[in-house]
Protein backbone atom coordinates (compact mmCIF):
# COMPACT_ATOMS: atom_id res chain seq x y z
CA UNK A 1 0.00 0.00 0.00
CA UNK A 2 3.09 2.29 0.91
CA UNK A 3 4.74 1.42 -2.52
CA UNK A 4 1.08 2.48 -4.19
CA UNK A 5 0.69 5.74 -2.65
CA UNK A 6 4.70 6.47 -3.20
CA UNK A 7 3.65 5.79 -6.93
CA UNK A 8 0.99 7.61 -7.09
CA UNK A 9 1.85 10.56 -5.75
CA UNK A 10 4.87 10.65 -8.62
CA UNK A 11 2.02 10.43 -11.35
CA UNK A 12 0.03 13.21 -9.58
CA UNK A 13 3.62 15.42 -9.21
CA UNK A 14 4.27 14.70 -12.70
CA UNK A 15 0.81 15.79 -13.91
CA UNK A 16 1.18 18.80 -12.21
CA UNK A 17 4.46 19.41 -13.98
CA UNK A 18 2.73 18.93 -17.01
CA UNK A 19 0.65 21.74 -18.75
CA UNK A 20 -0.61 20.01 -21.22
CA UNK A 21 -2.23 16.95 -19.14
CA UNK A 22 -3.20 20.02 -16.49
CA UNK A 23 -5.09 21.87 -19.72
CA UNK A 24 -6.67 18.52 -20.74
CA UNK A 25 -8.12 17.75 -17.33
CA UNK A 26 -9.48 21.58 -16.84
CA UNK A 27 -10.47 21.53 -20.21
CA UNK A 28 -12.50 17.87 -19.29
CA UNK A 29 -13.88 19.53 -16.31
CA UNK A 30 -15.09 23.01 -17.89
CA UNK A 31 -17.09 21.00 -20.90
CA UNK A 32 -18.21 18.70 -18.18
CA UNK A 33 -19.83 21.46 -16.17
CA UNK A 34 -21.05 23.09 -19.29
CA UNK A 35 -22.73 19.94 -20.26
CA UNK A 36 -24.69 19.50 -17.04
CA UNK A 37 -25.58 23.49 -17.07
CA UNK A 38 -26.06 23.56 -20.92
CA UNK A 39 -28.62 20.35 -20.07
CA UNK A 40 -30.43 21.79 -17.18
CA UNK A 41 -31.27 24.89 -19.12
CA UNK A 42 -32.76 22.55 -21.98
CA UNK A 43 -34.90 20.97 -19.36
CA UNK A 44 -35.50 24.09 -17.65
CA UNK A 45 -36.99 25.81 -20.65
CA UNK A 46 -39.27 22.86 -21.30
CA UNK A 47 -40.44 22.37 -17.63
CA UNK A 48 -41.43 26.20 -18.26
CA UNK A 49 -43.61 25.36 -21.51
CA UNK A 50 -45.18 22.59 -19.47
CA UNK A 51 -46.29 24.60 -17.16
CA UNK A 52 -47.91 27.06 -19.12
CA UNK A 53 -48.97 24.72 -20.91
CA UNK A 54 -51.13 23.27 -18.13
CA UNK A 55 -51.92 26.90 -17.09
CA UNK A 56 -53.45 27.27 -20.13
CA UNK A 57 -55.38 24.02 -19.90
CA UNK A 58 -56.80 24.65 -16.42
CA UNK A 59 -57.62 28.01 -17.44
CA UNK A 60 -59.79 27.27 -20.15
CA UNK A 61 -61.47 24.94 -18.54
CA UNK A 62 -62.33 27.04 -15.17
CA UNK A 63 -63.65 29.24 -17.50
CA UNK A 64 -65.88 27.05 -19.41
CA UNK A 65 -67.16 25.90 -16.10
CA UNK A 66 -67.68 30.15 -15.02
CA UNK A 67 -69.31 30.14 -18.26
CA UNK A 68 -71.64 27.10 -17.82
CA UNK A 69 -72.54 28.49 -14.21
CA UNK A 70 -73.43 31.79 -14.84
CA UNK A 71 -75.27 31.12 -18.04
CA UNK A 72 -76.38 33.41 -21.34
CA UNK A 73 -78.52 36.03 -20.96
CA UNK A 74 -78.48 36.79 -24.60
CA UNK A 75 -76.13 40.10 -24.37
CA UNK A 76 -72.27 40.24 -25.32
CA UNK A 77 -71.25 40.20 -29.05
CA UNK A 78 -70.77 36.43 -31.41
CA UNK A 79 -67.30 35.74 -29.52
CA UNK A 80 -69.05 35.40 -26.33
CA UNK A 81 -71.84 33.51 -27.60
CA UNK A 82 -69.14 31.23 -29.38
CA UNK A 83 -67.67 30.75 -26.01
CA UNK A 84 -70.79 29.96 -23.74
CA UNK A 85 -71.62 26.91 -26.86
CA UNK A 86 -68.22 25.46 -26.04
CA UNK A 87 -68.84 25.46 -22.45
CA UNK A 88 -72.79 24.14 -23.17
CA UNK A 89 -73.18 22.59 -25.78
CA UNK A 90 -71.63 18.74 -26.57
CA UNK A 91 -71.12 19.83 -30.07
CA UNK A 92 -68.37 22.43 -29.92
CA UNK A 93 -67.17 20.88 -26.31
CA UNK A 94 -65.61 17.53 -27.77
CA UNK A 95 -63.73 20.00 -31.06
CA UNK A 96 -62.80 22.78 -28.63
CA UNK A 97 -61.85 21.87 -25.01
CA UNK A 98 -58.74 21.00 -25.71
CA UNK A 99 -56.53 19.20 -23.13
CA UNK A 100 -52.61 19.30 -22.77
CA UNK A 101 -51.01 16.16 -22.55
CA UNK A 102 -47.53 16.05 -21.56
CA UNK A 103 -44.14 13.77 -20.90
CA UNK A 104 -42.78 15.28 -18.17
CA UNK A 105 -38.75 15.47 -18.07
CA UNK A 106 -37.55 12.10 -15.67
CA UNK A 107 -34.78 13.57 -12.54
CA UNK A 108 -31.71 12.89 -14.87
CA UNK A 109 -33.03 13.79 -18.07
CA UNK A 110 -31.05 16.48 -17.56
CA UNK A 111 -27.69 14.75 -17.74
CA UNK A 112 -28.96 12.88 -20.78
CA UNK A 113 -31.24 14.88 -23.30
CA UNK A 114 -31.77 12.47 -25.86
CA UNK A 115 -34.64 12.45 -27.58
CA UNK A 116 -36.09 15.52 -25.97
CA UNK A 117 -34.48 17.74 -28.65
CA UNK A 118 -36.23 16.31 -30.92
CA UNK A 119 -39.68 14.75 -30.18
CA UNK A 120 -42.54 17.02 -28.97
CA UNK A 121 -42.84 16.32 -25.30
CA UNK A 122 -46.67 17.60 -25.14
CA UNK A 123 -49.85 18.08 -27.29
CA UNK A 124 -52.99 19.98 -27.17
CA UNK A 125 -55.31 17.38 -27.79
CA UNK A 126 -59.19 17.19 -28.68
CA UNK A 127 -61.68 14.97 -29.71
CA UNK A 128 -60.91 15.98 -33.40
CA UNK A 129 -58.98 13.46 -35.91
CA UNK A 130 -55.98 12.20 -33.17
CA UNK A 131 -53.23 11.27 -36.35
CA UNK A 132 -53.79 14.76 -37.32
CA UNK A 133 -53.28 16.51 -34.20
CA UNK A 134 -50.00 14.13 -33.52
CA UNK A 135 -48.34 14.38 -37.11
CA UNK A 136 -48.72 18.07 -37.86
CA UNK A 137 -45.25 19.43 -38.84
CA UNK A 138 -43.50 21.55 -36.52
CA UNK A 139 -40.86 23.59 -37.16
CA UNK A 140 -37.27 22.82 -36.44
CA UNK A 141 -33.86 23.60 -36.90
CA UNK A 142 -32.13 20.60 -39.31
CA UNK A 143 -28.74 21.21 -37.96
CA UNK A 144 -29.71 21.06 -34.58
CA UNK A 145 -31.27 17.75 -35.26
CA UNK A 146 -28.57 16.43 -36.77
CA UNK A 147 -25.86 17.62 -34.27
CA UNK A 148 -27.62 16.64 -31.31
CA UNK A 149 -27.56 19.02 -27.76
CA UNK A 150 -24.47 19.17 -26.02
CA UNK A 151 -25.10 16.87 -22.61
CA UNK A 152 -23.23 15.09 -19.67
CA UNK A 153 -23.62 11.95 -21.55
CA UNK A 154 -22.03 13.15 -24.69
CA UNK A 155 -18.86 13.71 -22.30
CA UNK A 156 -18.21 11.45 -20.85
CA UNK A 157 -19.56 8.60 -23.87
CA UNK A 158 -17.39 10.69 -26.34
CA UNK A 159 -14.71 13.16 -25.07
CA UNK A 160 -13.32 11.00 -21.59
CA UNK A 161 -12.08 8.25 -23.93
CA UNK A 162 -10.10 10.89 -25.53
CA UNK A 163 -8.92 11.63 -22.26
CA UNK A 164 -7.97 8.39 -21.11
CA UNK A 165 -6.06 7.72 -24.13
CA UNK A 166 -3.85 10.67 -24.23
CA UNK A 167 -2.92 9.93 -20.85
CA UNK A 168 -2.35 6.45 -21.41
CA UNK A 169 -1.32 5.83 -24.77
CA UNK A 170 2.62 6.53 -23.98
CA UNK A 171 2.71 5.00 -20.72
CA UNK A 172 4.95 2.24 -21.50
CA UNK A 173 6.11 3.49 -24.81
CA UNK A 174 7.43 7.04 -23.59
CA UNK A 175 9.52 5.92 -20.55
CA UNK A 176 11.50 3.48 -23.22
CA UNK A 177 11.86 6.30 -25.96
CA UNK A 178 12.62 8.78 -23.06
CA UNK A 179 16.04 5.81 -21.73
CA UNK A 180 13.80 5.26 -18.36
CA UNK A 181 12.94 1.92 -18.67
CA UNK A 182 16.08 0.73 -18.12
CA UNK A 183 15.71 2.30 -14.44
CA UNK A 184 12.35 1.03 -14.01
CA UNK A 185 13.03 -2.69 -14.25
CA UNK A 186 15.98 -1.79 -11.77
CA UNK A 187 13.41 -1.55 -9.01
CA UNK A 188 12.38 -4.07 -7.28
CA UNK A 189 8.59 -4.80 -7.54
CA UNK A 190 9.56 -5.21 -11.03
CA UNK A 191 8.29 -3.12 -14.05
CA UNK A 192 5.06 -5.14 -14.77
CA UNK A 193 3.42 -3.83 -11.48
CA UNK A 194 4.72 -0.56 -11.36
CA UNK A 195 2.85 -0.23 -14.48
CA UNK A 196 -0.10 -2.09 -13.70
CA UNK A 197 0.07 0.62 -10.51
CA UNK A 198 0.20 3.59 -12.72
CA UNK A 199 -2.39 2.09 -14.72
CA UNK A 200 -4.75 2.05 -11.55
CA UNK A 201 -3.83 6.07 -10.72
CA UNK A 202 -5.32 7.19 -13.94
CA UNK A 203 -7.84 4.84 -13.68
CA UNK A 204 -9.14 6.59 -10.36
CA UNK A 205 -8.07 9.61 -11.42
CA UNK A 206 -10.56 9.64 -14.93
CA UNK A 207 -13.29 7.68 -13.60
CA UNK A 208 -13.63 8.95 -9.86
CA UNK A 209 -13.81 12.67 -12.11
CA UNK A 210 -16.73 11.53 -14.03
CA UNK A 211 -18.21 10.60 -11.01
CA UNK A 212 -17.73 13.76 -9.32
CA UNK A 213 -19.09 15.19 -12.55
CA UNK A 214 -22.20 12.73 -12.22
CA UNK A 215 -22.82 13.57 -8.60
CA UNK A 216 -22.90 17.23 -9.25
CA UNK A 217 -25.36 16.98 -11.99
CA UNK A 218 -27.60 14.97 -9.78
CA UNK A 219 -27.20 16.56 -6.59
CA UNK A 220 -26.03 20.10 -6.70
CA UNK A 221 -28.09 21.05 -10.23
CA UNK A 222 -31.16 19.17 -9.40
CA UNK A 223 -31.10 18.49 -5.99
CA UNK A 224 -33.98 16.17 -5.46
CA UNK A 225 -33.07 12.92 -4.22
CA UNK A 226 -35.56 10.44 -2.78
CA UNK A 227 -36.50 6.76 -3.67
CA UNK A 228 -37.28 7.37 -6.98
CA UNK A 229 -34.48 8.90 -8.39
CA UNK A 230 -31.57 6.95 -6.32
CA UNK A 231 -32.18 3.88 -8.18
CA UNK A 232 -31.64 5.76 -11.59
CA UNK A 233 -28.39 7.34 -10.41
CA UNK A 234 -26.89 4.18 -9.25
CA UNK A 235 -27.80 2.77 -12.73
CA UNK A 236 -25.78 5.89 -14.35
CA UNK A 237 -22.87 4.93 -12.33
CA UNK A 238 -22.81 1.20 -13.32
CA UNK A 239 -22.66 2.14 -17.10
CA UNK A 240 -19.71 4.57 -16.02
CA UNK A 241 -17.84 2.21 -14.28
CA UNK A 242 -18.73 -0.54 -17.25
CA UNK A 243 -17.79 1.99 -19.82
CA UNK A 244 -14.73 3.82 -18.53
CA UNK A 245 -13.47 0.44 -17.79
CA UNK A 246 -13.81 -1.23 -21.13
CA UNK A 247 -11.56 1.72 -22.51
CA UNK A 248 -9.10 1.29 -20.16
CA UNK A 249 -8.77 -2.48 -20.89
CA UNK A 250 -8.66 -1.53 -24.33
CA UNK A 251 -5.10 0.62 -23.61
CA UNK A 252 -4.14 -2.19 -21.58
CA UNK A 253 -4.08 -3.85 -24.14
CA UNK A 254 -2.19 -1.93 -26.11
CA UNK A 255 0.19 -0.95 -24.13
CA UNK A 256 0.82 -4.79 -23.16
CA UNK A 257 1.84 -4.96 -26.93
CA UNK A 258 4.76 -3.30 -26.62
CA UNK A 259 4.06 -1.10 -29.34
CA UNK A 260 6.14 2.26 -29.49
CA UNK A 261 4.09 5.46 -28.68
CA UNK A 262 3.11 6.54 -32.18
CA UNK A 263 1.75 3.24 -32.96
CA UNK A 264 -0.04 3.36 -29.94
CA UNK A 265 -1.80 6.34 -30.33
CA UNK A 266 -2.42 5.69 -33.69
CA UNK A 267 -3.84 2.66 -32.97
CA UNK A 268 -5.99 4.66 -30.12
CA UNK A 269 -7.33 6.76 -32.06
CA UNK A 270 -8.24 5.05 -34.75
CA UNK A 271 -10.42 2.37 -32.19
CA UNK A 272 -12.04 5.30 -31.06
CA UNK A 273 -13.37 6.38 -35.05
CA UNK A 274 -14.04 2.72 -34.90
CA UNK A 275 -16.48 2.58 -32.45
CA UNK A 276 -17.90 6.10 -31.91
CA UNK A 277 -18.06 6.96 -35.90
CA UNK A 278 -17.49 4.14 -37.91
CA UNK A 279 -19.58 1.16 -36.86
CA UNK A 280 -22.79 3.34 -35.76
CA UNK A 281 -22.80 5.12 -39.65
CA UNK A 282 -22.06 1.64 -40.81
CA UNK A 283 -24.78 0.04 -38.66
CA UNK A 284 -27.08 2.71 -39.52
CA UNK A 285 -26.39 2.65 -43.38
CA UNK A 286 -26.85 -0.79 -43.31
CA UNK A 287 -30.35 -0.52 -41.50
CA UNK A 288 -31.92 2.06 -44.09
CA UNK A 289 -31.21 -0.36 -46.27
CA UNK A 290 -32.33 -3.59 -45.03
CA UNK A 291 -35.57 -1.80 -43.57
CA UNK A 292 -36.37 1.52 -45.27
CA UNK A 293 -38.76 3.95 -43.46
CA UNK A 294 -41.23 5.02 -45.96
CA UNK A 295 -43.21 8.25 -44.52
CA UNK A 296 -44.95 9.01 -47.31
CA UNK A 297 -47.12 6.63 -45.92
CA UNK A 298 -48.22 8.88 -43.22
CA UNK A 299 -47.58 11.97 -45.65
CA UNK A 300 -51.54 12.42 -46.34
CA UNK A 301 -52.55 12.68 -42.30
CA UNK A 302 -50.91 15.89 -42.00
CA UNK A 303 -53.57 17.30 -44.60
CA UNK A 304 -56.88 18.87 -43.67
CA UNK A 305 -59.78 16.12 -44.97
CA UNK A 306 -63.81 17.10 -45.73
CA UNK A 307 -66.69 15.87 -47.16
CA UNK A 308 -67.01 16.66 -50.59
CA UNK A 309 -70.44 18.44 -49.99
CA UNK A 310 -71.23 19.34 -46.99
CA UNK A 311 -75.05 20.34 -48.46
CA UNK A 312 -75.51 17.35 -49.31
CA UNK A 313 -77.38 15.74 -46.37
CA UNK A 314 -78.05 12.29 -47.80
CA UNK A 315 -74.13 11.57 -47.46
CA UNK A 316 -73.74 13.50 -44.22
CA UNK A 317 -76.13 10.70 -42.89
CA UNK A 318 -74.91 8.06 -44.63
CA UNK A 319 -71.31 9.42 -42.77
CA UNK A 320 -73.04 8.88 -39.22
CA UNK A 321 -74.67 5.99 -40.58
CA UNK A 322 -71.23 4.01 -41.67
CA UNK A 323 -69.34 5.65 -37.70
CA UNK A 324 -72.44 4.39 -35.97
CA UNK A 325 -72.16 0.97 -37.51
CA UNK A 326 -68.11 0.50 -36.25
CA UNK A 327 -68.81 0.78 -32.45
CA UNK A 328 -71.27 -0.66 -30.16
CA UNK A 329 -71.50 1.75 -27.29
CA UNK A 330 -74.22 4.06 -29.03
CA UNK A 331 -77.18 2.01 -29.54
CA UNK A 332 -80.30 4.36 -30.82
CA UNK A 333 -78.29 7.26 -31.45
CA UNK A 334 -79.26 6.51 -35.22
CA UNK A 335 -82.96 7.40 -35.06
CA UNK A 336 -81.59 10.76 -34.08
CA UNK A 337 -79.49 11.71 -37.14
CA UNK A 338 -81.79 14.40 -38.48
CA UNK A 339 -80.87 16.53 -35.34
CA UNK A 340 -77.57 18.55 -35.56
CA UNK A 341 -76.63 16.17 -38.61
CA UNK A 342 -73.85 18.51 -39.70
CA UNK A 343 -72.05 18.50 -36.49
CA UNK A 344 -72.57 14.64 -36.01
CA UNK A 345 -70.96 14.40 -39.46
CA UNK A 346 -67.71 15.98 -38.53
CA UNK A 347 -67.27 13.91 -35.80
CA UNK A 348 -68.26 10.86 -37.27
CA UNK A 349 -65.66 11.95 -40.41
CA UNK A 350 -63.11 12.62 -38.53
CA UNK A 351 -63.47 8.92 -36.13
CA UNK A 352 -63.61 7.40 -39.38
CA UNK A 353 -60.43 9.05 -41.01
CA UNK A 354 -58.66 7.82 -37.03
CA UNK A 355 -59.98 4.15 -38.16
CA UNK A 356 -58.58 4.70 -41.65
CA UNK A 357 -55.18 6.17 -40.54
CA UNK A 358 -54.88 3.60 -37.72
CA UNK A 359 -53.23 1.49 -39.62
CA UNK A 360 -51.09 3.47 -41.71
CA UNK A 361 -49.61 4.53 -38.41
CA UNK A 362 -49.27 1.33 -37.49
CA UNK A 363 -47.38 0.13 -40.35
CA UNK A 364 -45.27 3.02 -40.30
CA UNK A 365 -44.28 2.56 -36.86
CA UNK A 366 -43.34 -1.47 -37.45
CA UNK A 367 -40.85 -0.27 -40.02
CA UNK A 368 -39.45 1.92 -37.36
CA UNK A 369 -39.41 -0.69 -34.84
CA UNK A 370 -37.95 -3.43 -37.29
CA UNK A 371 -35.30 -0.89 -38.09
CA UNK A 372 -34.83 -0.51 -34.41
CA UNK A 373 -34.76 -3.20 -33.27
CA UNK A 374 -32.50 -5.05 -35.74
CA UNK A 375 -29.67 -2.29 -34.77
CA UNK A 376 -30.41 -3.24 -30.75
CA UNK A 377 -28.85 -6.58 -31.75
CA UNK A 378 -25.50 -5.21 -32.30
CA UNK A 379 -25.52 -3.03 -29.41
CA UNK A 380 -23.03 -5.54 -27.77
CA UNK A 381 -20.47 -4.97 -30.13
CA UNK A 382 -20.23 -1.50 -29.34
CA UNK A 383 -20.06 -0.44 -25.61
CA UNK A 384 -19.99 3.00 -26.94
CA UNK A 385 -23.64 3.14 -28.61
CA UNK A 386 -24.83 0.90 -25.63
CA UNK A 387 -23.66 3.07 -23.08
CA UNK A 388 -25.54 5.98 -24.63
CA UNK A 389 -28.63 4.37 -25.40
CA UNK A 390 -28.50 2.95 -21.83
CA UNK A 391 -27.86 6.36 -20.32
CA UNK A 392 -31.05 7.50 -22.25
CA UNK A 393 -32.72 4.85 -21.16
CA UNK A 394 -31.89 5.51 -17.32
CA UNK A 395 -32.70 8.96 -17.78
CA UNK A 396 -36.12 8.53 -19.78
CA UNK A 397 -35.57 10.38 -22.71
CA UNK A 398 -34.64 7.62 -25.05
CA UNK A 399 -37.13 6.25 -28.15
CA UNK A 400 -38.77 3.70 -26.22
CA UNK A 401 -40.35 6.17 -23.67
CA UNK A 402 -42.08 8.32 -26.65
CA UNK A 403 -43.48 5.77 -28.49
CA UNK A 404 -45.35 4.29 -24.69
CA UNK A 405 -46.25 8.55 -24.69
CA UNK A 406 -47.41 8.28 -28.13
CA UNK A 407 -49.55 5.48 -27.03
CA UNK A 408 -50.96 6.38 -24.25
CA UNK A 409 -52.21 9.43 -25.90
CA UNK A 410 -53.98 7.27 -28.55
CA UNK A 411 -55.38 5.45 -25.36
CA UNK A 412 -56.06 8.92 -23.56
CA UNK A 413 -57.84 10.44 -27.03
CA UNK A 414 -60.44 7.76 -26.92
CA UNK A 415 -61.44 8.27 -23.29
CA UNK A 416 -61.85 12.02 -24.59
CA UNK A 417 -64.47 10.45 -27.06
CA UNK A 418 -65.86 8.34 -25.02
CA UNK A 419 -66.39 11.32 -22.69
CA UNK A 420 -67.73 13.72 -25.35
CA UNK A 421 -69.15 11.73 -28.07
CA UNK A 422 -72.08 9.89 -26.28
CA UNK A 423 -73.63 13.22 -25.20
CA UNK A 424 -72.62 14.45 -29.12
CA UNK A 425 -74.92 11.77 -31.07
CA UNK A 426 -77.50 11.77 -27.86
CA UNK A 427 -77.94 15.52 -28.32
CA UNK A 428 -77.17 16.06 -24.63
CA UNK A 429 -75.46 19.49 -23.60
CA UNK A 430 -72.64 19.59 -21.21
CA UNK A 431 -73.82 19.71 -17.57
CA UNK A 432 -72.16 21.12 -14.58
CA UNK A 433 -71.34 18.03 -12.63
CA UNK A 434 -69.32 16.67 -15.79
CA UNK A 435 -66.70 19.12 -15.33
CA UNK A 436 -65.84 17.43 -12.16
CA UNK A 437 -65.41 14.26 -13.95
CA UNK A 438 -63.80 15.49 -17.35
CA UNK A 439 -60.79 12.95 -18.62
CA UNK A 440 -57.31 12.87 -17.44
CA UNK A 441 -53.78 12.11 -19.27
CA UNK A 442 -52.32 9.34 -17.35
CA UNK A 443 -48.77 8.22 -18.94
CA UNK A 444 -48.42 4.44 -19.32
CA UNK A 445 -45.22 2.65 -19.09
CA UNK A 446 -44.19 -1.29 -18.10
CA UNK A 447 -40.90 0.40 -15.75
CA UNK A 448 -40.17 -3.96 -14.91
CA UNK A 449 -39.80 -4.07 -18.43
CA UNK A 450 -37.60 -1.16 -18.89
CA UNK A 451 -35.42 -1.76 -16.12
CA UNK A 452 -35.04 -5.56 -17.45
CA UNK A 453 -33.48 -3.84 -21.09
CA UNK A 454 -31.69 -1.53 -18.69
CA UNK A 455 -29.87 -4.28 -16.41
CA UNK A 456 -29.61 -6.18 -19.85
CA UNK A 457 -27.54 -3.62 -21.33
CA UNK A 458 -25.10 -3.02 -18.38
CA UNK A 459 -24.25 -6.52 -18.70
CA UNK A 460 -23.79 -6.00 -22.68
CA UNK A 461 -21.27 -3.26 -21.44
CA UNK A 462 -19.67 -5.17 -18.55
CA UNK A 463 -18.97 -8.47 -20.36
CA UNK A 464 -17.34 -7.09 -23.08
CA UNK A 465 -15.11 -5.05 -21.12
CA UNK A 466 -14.00 -8.12 -18.61
CA UNK A 467 -13.36 -10.13 -21.34
CA UNK A 468 -11.03 -7.79 -23.09
CA UNK A 469 -9.26 -6.94 -19.71
CA UNK A 470 -8.63 -10.79 -19.21
CA UNK A 471 -7.19 -10.72 -22.34
CA UNK A 472 -5.30 -7.98 -22.00
CA UNK A 473 -3.86 -9.29 -18.63
CA UNK A 474 -3.24 -12.68 -20.05
CA UNK A 475 -0.69 -10.52 -23.03
CA UNK A 476 0.45 -8.07 -19.87
CA UNK A 477 1.77 -11.04 -17.76
CA UNK A 478 3.43 -12.89 -21.04
CA UNK A 479 5.41 -9.73 -21.57
CA UNK A 480 5.94 -7.97 -18.67
CA UNK A 481 6.37 -10.49 -15.72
Amino acid sequence: MKLTLLLWRREAISIGRNPFQLLLLAAIVVLGLYSIYYGHSKITEQQTTIKKAEQTEKKELHGYKELLAKGWSGEGDYREKFKYNVASKSRYAYSRQAYQVVLPPDGLSHLALGQRDVQPFYYRITGMALYYQLFQNNMANPMKLLAGNFDLSFVLVYLFPLIIIAFLYGLYAEEKENGRLHLLRLQPIGLGRILFLRMVFYYVLIVGLGILLSVFGFLVVDGNVDKHTIGPMLLWLAVLLGYMGFWFALLFFLVGLKGNSSVTALGSAGLWLLFLVVLPAALNLKAKISYPVNSSTIADITRRKSLENEEDMEEARAVIMEYLNTVDHLPGADTLIHINTLGKTYAAFSSLNDQQNKRKVARFVNQIDRRSNWVSNFRWINPAVNAQKTLNEIAGTDSGIFHDFYLSIEGFHKEIKDFYFPKVFFDLDMRMEDYGRLPSFTLKTDEKARNKRILKSIMEIFVPMLLLFGLSWWIYNRRFF
